[in-house]
């Protein structure tokens, strides 16, 4: 790195900080705006009456994709376990891996895929830096597959509802390209990694194989594209599918950048806003309730008491031990 670059990524390291409050500030006050103009305009019995109205069949199939998306999730953290080779059995780091999913999709990242993957990766047995490998494996993984995804899609198309926005297609281009470099400059250090030492701040970094690179590039694309073919189901097919995956990764960062649990009221808004020309907002609100149903709420209500179970359980057994912690099986890095 030369020294006017390294001199330039010093200074957005600094900045950085101020910029981020800026845009979390200006997203919170339009999702706010957006959201009291929504509230005004809708007869939310219309909205449960839409909900109940979608058709058996596509609730099924829907519910099927939901089941489906929470395995492809799963199969995040069992390629972290074969990357770090960490002592944790296969069936109970799928089982962790869904339940801190379910807590993710609900109440946000810090207490989902950070807060309750690693208590329950501790509970049962598991070292702390095997656990922080584990989450990082995960958010590097979901977010590459939102690189491949919204590179490709923003790259090469853009799509109605954007350009009803405002947005110009060479800023969605630009957009696209930046998310492909990111994912091939990922690729290309796993390609590389196993012939260079890398360091961030003087921490050593390991990187995975390139095959393991394309397997998480495999599985995140996957999740991303469930998650957007079961809205694009319980819309009936009224909107293309391109529209539905566009409004799924737009609306995905903007609930991230606004720190919205769940995205709730962040998804409704961007997605109403959005089809405002092609379907009624309280269509479109049953829709995206249904999916909250089907997809966060139920898994939740499943992983909840799955939960609570191990930790009474890890009580039980501190307060045989006289209060000592459990012992920690052996981790090989």
């Amino acid at each position: 790195m030369t020294p006017p670059v390294a001199s330039l990524w010093r200074r957005l390291l600094d900045w950085w900080p101020r910029i981020a409050r800026i845009l979390t500030l200006a997203v919170s006050i339009v999702v706010v705006v957006l959201l009291v103009k929504l509230g005004r305009g809708i007869d939310w019995r219309e909205v449960f009456l839409a909900a109940r109205g979608i058709s058996g069949p596509t609730l099924w199939a829907a519910g099927a994709l939901a089941l489906s998306g929470y395995a492809a999730y799963s199969g995040i953290d069992y390629l972290a376990r074969r990357f770090l080779n960490h002592a944790q059995t296969i069936w109970k780091t799928l089982a962790i891996a869904a339940a801190s999913y379910a807590f993710n999709v609900n109440f946000g990242v810090l207490l989902g895929s950070v807060g309750v993957r690693l208590r329950l990766y501790r509970t049962l047995g598991l070292r702390h830096a095997a656990t922080a490998g584990v989450v990082l494996f995960g958010s590097v993984t979901n977010w590459l597959g939102y690189c491949w995804m919204g590179g490709i899609f923003f790259f090469g198309a853009v799509p109605r509802t954007l350009a009803a926005w405002g947005i110009r297609p060479e800023a969605t281009r630009a957009a696209g390209a930046v998310l492909l470099l990111v994912a091939c400059a990922y690729m290309f250090l796993c390609a590389t990694a196993a012939r260079r030492r890398w360091t961030f701040r003087g921490h050593p970094l390991a990187f995975p194989s390139v095959w393991m690179a394309l397997a998480q590039s495999g599985l995140a694309v996957v999740s991303w594209n469930i998650v957007a073919l079961i809205l694009y189901l319980l819309l009936e097919r009224q909107v293309s599918y391109p529209d539905v995956l566009g409004i799924t990764l737009l609306s995905s960062v903007a609930a991230l950048v606004a720190h919205v649990p769940g995205g709730l009221g962040v998804t409704e808004v961007v997605f109403v806003d959005a089809l405002s020309g092609q379907l009624g907002a309280h269509e479109v609100l049953g829709a995206v309730l249904m999916y909250r149903v089907l997809y966060q709420w139920v898994p939740l209500c499943v992983a909840l008491p799955g939960y609570l179970a191990v930790e009474l359980r890890a009580r039980h057994a501190s307060c045989g031990a006289g209060g000592h912690d459990l012992p920690e099986e052996p981790y090989e890095r």
